[in-house]
C-alpha cells in the first residue's frame, strides 16, 4: 500500500473528511484532494489508484462529475468508493458500472472498517483479480505462448490447446472473452464454438475466432457462425491490445 495515491472527492473540508483524511496519511498513503468541479478533478485524478467519492446532500448536483468519473472507469479502469446513503449510491451506478467501485460505505462511519476496505481497494492482487480473463484456445503451443505474453500484462489470461481442454478450463473458471483459433485438428474452432454454447456456464461467453485465413470463403464461414469478431492471426501485438481494450469499453458502455 505504500506510496499508492488516493483522490479523495468532497465538497468541503468538514470534520469527518479531515478525519477520514488523516487515517489514509496515518496508513501511509498519498492522498490528494479534489472538490467535484471537473477542472478540478481533471487536474488531480493522474497516477491516482483509487478515487474515494464522499458524498452529501447536495450530491444531485454533481450529475457532470458522474458522466466524468464514468469516462474515467471506462478509460482508465480506475477503482472507486463512495461513501454516503442509498440515494448516493444509486445516482453513482446510474453512470458507472457497479464492478468499478469496490465498496459503498453507509455513514454513520466505523473508521477501521472504512481503512480496512481502502487497504483491500488498493492490494495488487486486488487489482489484479478486477482484470478481465481471457481463455486463448489454439493447438500452437508457440503461438499460445506468444499470445499469453502480449496479453499478460494487461489482462489474465487462460490458456487451452484444445476444445475439449477449453471446456474443462471454462467449467471451473469464468472467462470474459475467449480467442479462439479456427483451424484446429480433432475439434476445429466451429465445432468448439458448438460445444461451448451448449454448456450453461460458457454459453454466453463471448468469442472471437482467431484464424490464418482471409480468403473470401473462410472470411464468410467464419462470420456465419456469429462471434462477436475475427482476428487474422498476423495481426500485431498493438492492433491485438487495441481490439480488446475496445470491445471491452464498448461491452461497459452497453450496460
Amino acid at each position: 500500500m505504500f506510496n499508492k495515491k488516493i483522490l479523495l472527492v468532497r465538497n468541503e473540508e468538514t470534520f469527518l473528511v479531515n478525519a477520514i483524511k488523516n487515517a489514509m496519511i496515518a496508513a501511509k498513503y498519498q492522498v490528494i484532494e479534489s472538490t467535484y468541479s471537473i477542472a478540478d478533478l481533471s487536474s488531480k485524478k493522474s497516477g491516482a489508484n483509487l478515487i474515494v467519492l464522499y458524498t452529501d446532500t447536495e450530491f444531485e448536483e454533481h450529475r457532470d462529475a458522474m458522466v466524468f468519473f464514468k469516462d474515467l472507469s471506462m478509460e482508465e479502469n480506475i477503482i472507486m468508493m463512495v461513501i454516503g446513503d442509498k440515494p448516493a449510491f444509486d445516482l453513482v451506478h446510474h453512470y458507472i458500472p457497479k464492478e468499478d467501485v469496490a465498496f459503498e460505505i453507509t455513514r454513520p462511519l466505523d473508521m477501521t472498517d472504512l481503512m480496512s476496505k481502502i487497504m483491500i481497494a488498493t492490494d495488487d492482487e486486488f487489482e489484479m483479480q478486477r482484470r478481465k480473463c481471457i481463455l486463448v484456445v489454439d493447438d500452437d503451443l508457440t503461438f499460445l505462448q506468444m499470445i499469453r505474453e502480449w496479453l499478460k500484462d494487461t489482462y489474465r489470461v487462460g490458456m487451452a490447446n484444445s476444445g475439449t481442454q477449453a471446456v474443462a478450463w471454462l467449467a471451473t473458471n469464468k472467462a470474459d472473452l475467449i480467442l479462439l483459433d479456427y483451424d484446429m485438428p480433432v475439434l476445429d474452432g466451429p465445432k468448439v464454438m458448438e460445444m461451448l454454447k451448449s454448456e450453461s456456464f460458457s454459453n454466453s461467453t463471448p468469442v472471437m475466432f482467431l484464424t490464418g485465413k482471409n480468403d473470401r470463403e473462410s472470411v464468410t464461414n467464419v462470420i456465419s457462425l456469429k462471434p462477436v469478431d475475427y482476428l487474422l492471426k498476423s495481426i500485431s501485438k498493438d492492433k491485438l491490445l487495441a481490439t480488446l481494450d475496445a470491445f471491452f469499453k464498448s461491452r461497459k458502455s452497453d450496460k
